[in-house]
């Protein structure tokens, strides 16, 4: 069901929500009951997720919205993040350059993206596709998404449903933001709150640019994070990532399972599982802070790695950063067949 709008009041219930009035009016009368908040650990501090149990009755409703409804509102070329069938990869590479001219390259940040989208902002987006033929029936519609998809009048970040609703509201902003990008020769992509600008024009760098795109993104509420603009000339790192003349992953970023791998083998190989695992744990590192629980969790962790690897190897065969992710991706897989061996041993 490609539903892009709604224009029938039955059809809302019984198609895409798949819940009736009465339903919808006891689940949005508990909907805080159904979230509940984690912490998890950021480079600048603790990031708050609200989260909701699934299949529960909310989590279900927001499932369905987003099936039969969400996700077939069309969205700006230059969006990546949240985007089925998109990457991390095809955010960064429209912004390569091919050429041996220098390229400039900007990335600006917004403060908090989805507490940023506002009850208010949400109606007035979704009017535009909710059109039945009575004007109380599109404002019951639109009351009821809304507070379907809110906690405490802004978006939750951890619902399933804030992604592609944070799209949808940022995509009348990041058609002004091309328009305006294409006069000056500027190639511009977004991922989620990362708007990300390349171009062989320096006054890209310029804070009269920086200034007509936070007057763009305030129209409708979104303000820049001023401290984590990032200015830099012929390539720029962005997440442990850095894109120039290709792109590639940072050697800061593979700090961390270069080290973990190491430790397979530092002292000699373990004599069993528990002994690699103590290791791992007693270890400080870069970028995560986590302990793993047991082999499975060790496990998971490194057969992801090697996939996520897997999805970086580069279209040319034999070059040097294919052989260096070909040869990390080699080390990974050692270890895993080691830690099954160790398993086997028992």
């Amino acid at each position: 069901m490609q539903t892009k709008k709604i224009y029938n009041e039955n059809f809302f219930y019984t198609k895409i929500l798949k819940y009736s009035k009465e339903d919808l009016s006891y689940i949005i009368s508990r909907k805080e009951s159904y979230y509940s908040t984690i912490s998890i650990p950021k480079h600048s501090g603790i990031r708050q997720l609200c989260c909701i149990e699934e299949n529960s009755s909310l989590y279900n409703v927001q499932k369905n919205l987003s099936a039969n409804f969400l996700n077939n509102i069309p969205l700006s070329n230059n969006t990546f993040g949240f985007v089925k069938g998109y990457s991390y990869r095809d955010f960064l590479e429209p912004h390569i350059n091919n050429t041996k001219s220098q390229r400039y390259y900007l990335r600006l940040d917004i403060n908090d993206f989805f507490g940023s989208v506002k009850s208010d902002l949400l109606r007035s987006v979704l009017s535009y596709y909710i059109k039945t033929d009575k004007e109380e029936v599109d404002d019951q519609i639109i009351s009821y998404i809304v507070e379907l998809i809110t906690l405490n009048g802004t978006l939750p970040q951890g619902a399933i449903t804030s992604p592609v609703v944070s799209n949808i509201i940022f995509r009348q902003l990041d058609v002004r933001i091309q328009e305006y990008c294409y006069k000056l020769d500027i190639v511009y992509s977004r991922y989620a709150d990362d708007l990300l600008f390349s171009s062989f024009n320096r006054k890209l760098l310029n804070d009269f640019f920086i200034g007509m795109i936070s007057r763009i993104i305030r129209s409708k509420g979104f303000t820049l994070n001023y401290s984590k603009i990032k200015r830099e000339r012929g390539q720029i790192s962005l997440n442990g990532f850095v894109v120039g003349n290709n792109i590639r992953i940072s050697r800061k970023k593979k700090e961390d399972i270069t080290r973990i791998l190491h430790l397979f083998y530092e002292g000699g190989k373990p004599s069993d599982v528990a002994e690699y695992l103590n290791r791992i744990n007693n270890q400080q590192y870069n970028n995560f802070n986590r302990q793993f629980l047991n082999v499975s969790d060790l496990l998971n962790y490194l057969c992801g790695y090697r996939s996520f690897l897997i999805q970086w190897l580069p279209k040319e065969l034999n070059g040097y950063m294919y052989c260096q992710l070909k040869s990390l991706i080699d080390r990974v897989q050692k270890v895993i067949i080691g830690i099954e061996k160790l398993q086997g041993a028992k």
